[in-house]
């Protein structure tokens, strides 16, 4: 489970993304630093777009090419802000994941890998999309400045602060820093989007394991014994799948709604800039709000799903060929399975059915700006 640099494996993406923001396992005065700095470089770009946003409040393009980066530097900045609230939590769950391993049988160790394995995969997915997708952002920001007149550098990415930010030296300094900025966020996104979807795959691993348990058991002499282990893993499972959601709360909330406005946003743009190059980057920047949101959804969606199929494991058992005492314990059992593991925060809930609202209340936004074009 450890690799030779002290990280938990299936946790290795996400380990590499909290040190680079400043938040590893042991709190350091290096590590301090480096979080206030990247927490300060996203302040500061984000308050450039606003200023940016202010400014050219009259142009509906310009308006929307600043108001996407504003609302991704807030994510970012409340994404950081989370982990480091968090900080000895998230690396407690780690722990706690890592113990619960070291207790199961191989044949159910094997079901907790098969999941890691598929959770490494879409971090490190994700990673590299994400870093792509700040890449492209970057790179068609400077072509535009480079093919394009002083005069005509109207893009959020340049600041707009009331000095003169068209001197070579000034907006280079500035160009760098909201570039740096970018990639800032971006690791924030991977640290806590990938750490939420590894918790809640390996909670879902672990409701696998149990509703197995649950179907295998042979109800006679000894068994109370083992069905009193098996309630007492099941109610810890459920504490640490609250954990895990009140660590993350604050960010599913502010995700699932400005990711709402992003994609209303993007869509305009898309249909606005279609047939252009410059779509190109809005299909790009669409994609990782999506993959952004599906990742609490997918992930909020399987643990309501498995957790509430304990309940049914437990009545596919043999009950009926149990005492009166037992079935009593397998009904508190069920009725405690009855209540789904919901990620919820607030007034959202993650789950399918909030994607695919997110997604058709973006396509009514879109069509309601185009109206207002007309």
């Amino acid at each position: 489970m450890l690799v030779p640099d002290g990280t938990v494996d299936f946790f290795r993406v996400q380990s590499f993304c909290l040190r680079a923001i400043g938040l590893s396992r042991v709190d350091k005065r290096a590590g301090r630093v480096v979080f206030v700095f990247s927490f300060f470089t996203v302040l500061v770009m984000k308050l450039g777009t606003v200023m940016f946003a202010v400014k050219h409040i009259d142009e509906i393009m310009l308006l929307c090419d600043c108001l996407g980066p504003t609302f991704t530097a807030y994510l970012g900045l409340v994404r950081q802000y989370n982990l480091r609230l968090h900080h000895t939590e998230v690396w407690s769950i780690v722990d706690e994941f890592v113990a619960l391993r070291r207790l199961l049988k191989p044949n159910e160790i094997r079901i907790v890998e098969k999941y890691n394995r598929i959770d490494r995969f879409l971090a490190w997915a994700y990673l590299i999309t994400a870093m792509s997708t700040g890449v492209l952002f970057v790179g068609v920001a400077l072509v535009l400045v480079v093919l394009s007149e002083k005069a005509d550098w109207k893009l959020p990415l340049l600041m707009d602060f009331p000095f003169d930010v068209q001197h070579p030296v000034t907006f280079t300094i500035f160009f760098v820093w909201c570039s740096v900025a970018i990639f800032w966020v971006v690791l924030d996104c991977v640290a806590c989007d990938s750490s939420f979807g590894t918790f809640s795959s390996c909670l879902v691993a672990h409701f696998a394991i149990l509703q197995e348990r649950f179907e295998s058991l042979q109800f006679g002499t000894g068994t109370n014994s083992q069905l009193g282990q098996l309630i007492e893993y099941h109610k810890h499972i459920l504490h640490v799948s609250d954990r895990v959601i009140d660590a993350y709360k604050n960010v599913i909330l502010n995700q699932l709604l400005i990711s709402s406005i992003l994609l209303c946003m993007l869509g305009f743009q898309l249909v606005i800039s279609a047939g252009t190059s410059i779509m190109v980057v809005y299909v790009a920047y669409g994609t990782a709000i999506i993959i952004q949101v599906t990742y609490y959804c997918y992930y909020g969606s399987q643990l309501y799903h498995e957790s509430t199929l304990v309940h049914d494991a437990v009545f596919k058992s043999n009950w009926y060929e149990a005492d009166v005492r037992t079935q009593k314990m397998l009904i508190n059992c069920m009725m405690r399975a009855g209540k789904p593991v919901n990620a919820k925060s607030g007034f959202t809930e993650a789950s399918l059915p909030t994607l695919k609202a997110i997604l058709n209340s973006a396509g009514s936004y879109v069509a309601l700006l185009m109206s207002l074009m007309e």
